[in-house]
């Protein structure tokens, strides 16, 4: 199959890039569903949301509010999110990035400018 298109060359390069990722010491293995999750919540973050559980849970539309849950306790067992409980009401939890997450984005985001640049 012969690529044509610049943006398709870019992008193909970025995910081949990006798989490295996934593979290198001190990032954990995430599944499709955990690392889904992780983007939207970081996309929501980054829009200035803050974000508690029970959204978070409803974030990952082809996945069950038990399925989302659970892929929350194995971010957190994995170091890419915390809960910050509220300091009004303690039964409300809000999700944050860990510095752990902010590093996996950066080796992403230094994929998708090392794809740009090759083009």
């Amino acid at each position: 199959m012969k690529i044509t298109s610049k943006h398709s060359k870019t992008y193909l390069r970025f995910l081949s890039l990006a798989s490295a990722i996934h593979d290198m010491p001190g990032i954990p293995h995430l599944d499709s569903t955990e690392e889904k999750l992780l983007n939207l919540i970081a996309v929501s973050l980054f829009q200035g949301n803050k974000i508690n559980v029970l959204e978070a849970m409803s974030l990952v539309p082809d996945a069950s509010p038990a399925t989302v849950h659970r892929r929350l306790k194995t971010l957190r067992k994995k170091n890419l999110i915390r809960l910050d409980v509220d300091s009004d009401d303690n039964r409300v939890k809000y999700v944050e990035m860990t510095d752990l997450a902010l590093e996996y984005f950066g080796k992403m985001g230094h994929c998708l400018t090392a794809a740009q640049k090759s083009t």
